[in-house]
């Protein structure tokens, strides 16, 4: 089996239709989950600052847009981006495509299921999604089907050399479903709440570099390649990414909970490992930037290649101020308020968003046989995210220094109370401009989420026809 850029047989058209449809189905369904956790995160900012929506506090909110957006959107559109380019950098036809359509939509169900339960009051309490303890099995299953697809599908493969693509979508695959059992064995009966609190940062630390950053890193590198059609210039410089966010990188999650109860050791060990994370940002921001020298003024016209370049330059940022903050001299201020959600916020909604739009725009012309529906609209996307995304992780994160700073200094100089009624002493007013500033942002950010999903959408229903690349099967006597 090779892949081949175009063909007019139609035995090899119908024969690659399926595999090819689901990951395009993948991309819709994360798009149309995009859409509507981007709601709710904007009414969570909205509760932030003007206190609870009838019925739906900030606690439930957040919880139903985190599971919305990490489950039904990043997961499912980065694994429609795994099954897209694992066929072609493997030479072998995508094992199992009806199984992935199958848990995709069960996952999607699973969702929608859990958005109901906690809507009206079921959760768990537990962050980030709260489900309750019967759902965690189900959706681990869910979760492990890509890898085993992955794996199949690589045994099977007939190229010779391993583009570093192929390292990072099927480490992402795999660790994904691990996390998730670690964030399950919270649920054990007798458990402390230490524990638990652990296993909920550690999964949605992992979450981030160990699946967000590292897959969708890892699929841009072959968007690059295949847009510029340049080799890349750094396969160790992709290691060190590959391998830095993949196995030390989580430690910033528990830099949350410095100077808590927890073991006297976790401070200083999550602020060194903790660098890990910025490491691997720079090592893939660095690699996409070298491998474009003296291509740059070909990006006009490349919008796929232009969101994964913004969305790893954000993350780099995103992770130098996660490092900063696992330092106990700053950790001891930032834990426990808005920074870190301000991370999460960035790392989700800024390089999460980015990251799989580069791989869609890429890839949907070739799957559909449609062109992007509006180059401007792309455009739109990337300014309005960037923007919005931006004041969001600055606002927030100022949020959160402040708070943290006055709760310190008033407590220490006893000048004026630190909280409830008497706050509004100290810093109370800066602390509800700066949510403002960060509910605006965040309006600005979901119009351009909405951008991104009229440009999905708007591809496949109404996109001027192009050719489609068809993967055509060889005979091995042929070969």
């Amino acid at each position: 089996m090779t892949a081949s850029l175009t063909t007019d047989n139609p035995a090899a058209t119908q024969a690659d239709a399926g595999e090819e449809r689901v990951a395009a189905t993948h991309f819709v369904i994360g798009a149309l989950f995009l859409a509507l956790g981007g709601l709710l995160q904007a009414l969570a900012l909205f509760t932030l600052r003007f206190g609870d929506i009838p019925g739906l506090g900030y606690g439930r909110l957040e919880a139903m847009a985190n599971l919305t957006l990490m489950l039904g959107f990043a997961v499912i559109s980065l694994v429609g981006g795994v099954y897209y380019v694992l066929p072609r950098i493997t030479g072998t036809r995508l094992a199992n495509p009806n199984i992935a359509r199958l848990a995709m939509l069960a996952l999607a169900a699973l969702v929608v299921a859990g958005l109901v339960l906690i809507g009206f009051g079921f959760g768990s309490g537990r962050q980030p999604f709260s489900l309750p303890w019967w759902m965690h099995l189900p959706v681990a299953l869910a979760l492990a089907v890509p890898a085993v697809i992955a794996f199949r599908t690589v045994t099977s493969r007939r190229e010779v050399r391993s583009y570093v693509t192929l390292w990072f979508v099927l480490g992402g695959v795999t660790w994904l479903p691990l996390l998730y059992l670690a964030y399950f064995m919270g649920e054990i009966p007798g458990l402390g709440s230490l524990a638990v609190a652990y296993s909920d940062l550690f999964f949605s630390a992992g979450f981030v570099t160990m699946f967000v950053f590292t897959v969708g890193t890892g699929l841009f590198y072959y968007t690059l390649v295949k847009e510029v059609e340049i080799p890349l210039a750094s396969r160790s410089l992709a290691n060190i990414g590959f391998w830095s966010l993949g196995f030390a990188a989580v430690w910033w999650g528990v830099a949350q909970l410095v100077f808590g109860p927890g073991p006297s050791w976790v401070a200083g060990v999550a602020a060194a490992l903790g660098l890990a994370f910025p490491i691997g940002a720079l090592a893939n921001a660095a690699n996409v930037s070298i491998t474009l020298e003296g291509h740059w003024e070909e990006l006009g016209e490349k919008p796929g290649v232009v969101s994964g370049v913004v969305g790893l330059y954000l993350g780099v940022a995103v992770a130098l101020m996660a490092s900063f903050a696992s330092f106990p001299s700053i950790g001891a201020a930032t834990a426990l308020t808005e920074y870190w959600e301000a991370i999460e916020y960035a790392s989700i909604l800024g390089v999460g968003v980015l990251l799989v739009g580069a791989t869609s725009i890429h890839a949907l012309p070739r799957l559909v046989g449609r062109r992007i529906h509006s180059l401007d609209r792309v455009r739109t996307f990337h300014r309005l995210t960037l923007i919005g995304v931006g004041g969001v992780l600055i606002t927030m994160a100022a949020t959160g220094l402040v708070k943290g700073y006055s709760w310190i200094g008033g407590s220490n100089s006893g000048s004026y109370v630190d909280v409830g009624e008497g706050w509004g002493a100290g810093s109370a007013s800066t602390v509800e401009a700066l949510l403002l500033l960060a509910f605006g942002f965040g309006v600005i950010a979901f119009l351009g989420q909405l951008a991104y999903v009229s440009v999905i959408l708007g591809t496949i229903t109404t996109g001027k026809a192009t050719t489609q690349e068809v993967l055509v099967e060889v005979e091995a006597d042929d070969e």
